[in-house]
C-alpha cells in the first residue's frame, strides 16, 4: 500500500498531501539514512511489513536502531 500511495502522491501532489513520506526498507535504506543527518532530530515510526495488530512497531531517532541485517521488510 505504501508503494502505491507514494506513486500516486508523486503524480497528484495536491490530492495526496495527507500521506507522509514513507520508505520501504531495506531497498530505500540510504534515502531514510539521509533523513537522520538533518539538524533537527525527527522521530520515525518503523513497522514490520509481515506483522499486524501493532506487533513489532517501534519509534526511533537513530538510524542504527533499525536492524536491516535480518532481511525483514520494514516500512518507515
Amino acid at each position: 500500500m505504501a508503494r502505491n500511495l507514494t506513486r500516486l502522491a508523486k503524480h497528484f501532489k495536491e490530492e495526496y498531501n495527507f500521506f507522509p513520506k514513507t520508505w520501504l526498507l531495506p531497498s530505500e535504506a540510504n534515502e531514510l539514512k539521509n533523513q537522520f543527518n538533518k539538524k533537527k532530530a525527527k522521530t520515525f515510526i518503523i513497522k514490520p511489513v509481515s506483522m499486524c495488530q501493532g506487533k513489532g512497531i517501534f519509534l526511533t531517532r537513530r538510524f542504527d536502531d533499525i536492524d536491516l541485517k535480518t532481511g525483514e521488510q520494514l516500512v518507515a
